[in-house]
């Protein structure tokens, strides 16, 4: 009898804790980036779920224009990743497939590499706050070298809804572009 209340018990438990854990998530991102050289626009969506052997997805659009050459680069990124959370902290790590073009206006070129994903964050609690840093990189693949790497803040004054500044540094040396950027970024976050 004590064992069948004890099992009754902790699944009753098991199916509390499962009835409010999120089944799906997601997070989204827009703003702009000022640099010395060019300004840009950024959007990024991020999908995260409960399957274990599935990667969490993540996509992300960067629209680059440079002020003295006119020139264009824009990045598209899929990546997959898996994370860990213990309290207020989270790592992830994964693979980033970036299709990387540039348009000189009457010629352009694209590339696709892989890199490496790197990320962590800390929610400072009972503030809304959130300090991040991410990066993604590959080094000698295919005579390409890439140095991709953020630090931001994000503020969360409503539950949904929240505010992100941060700082990025670009390096680029592919084929046929050698391109290094870095500067400040302001945006609005989406938290579903």
């Amino acid at each position: 009898m004590k064992s069948t209340k004890i099992a009754f018990t902790l699944s009753t438990l098991l199916l509390a804790g499962a009835a409010n854990a999120d089944i799906l998530g997601a997070n989204a991102e827009a703003g702009l980036f000022d640099g010395d050289d060019g300004s840009a626009t950024y959007v990024s969506l991020d999908v995260q779920h409960p399957i274990p052997l599935i990667p969490n997805l993540r996509l992300d659009v960067w629209d680059f224009e440079s002020d003295p050459s006119g020139i264009d680069i824009s990045h598209l990124d899929f990546t997959g990743y898996y994370g860990v959370g213990i309290l207020w902290a989270s790592i992830e790590g994964g693979v980033t497939f970036r299709s990387l073009d540039m348009d000189r206006g009457a010629s352009s070129d694209s590339e696709s590499v892989p890199m490496l994903f790197l990320a962590a964050s800390l929610a400072i609690p009972g503030t809304g706050v959130t300090l991040a840093a991410e990066s993604k990189s590959i080094s000698s693949f295919d005579d390409v070298t890439i140095t991709d790497q953020s630090f931001k803040i994000q503020y969360q004054p409503l539950p949904v809804l929240g505010l992100e500044v941060g700082y990025r540094s670009i390096d680029q040396e592919t084929n046929f572009l050698n391109k290094d950027y870095d500067g400040y970024f302001i945006g609005v976050t989406l938290d579903i």
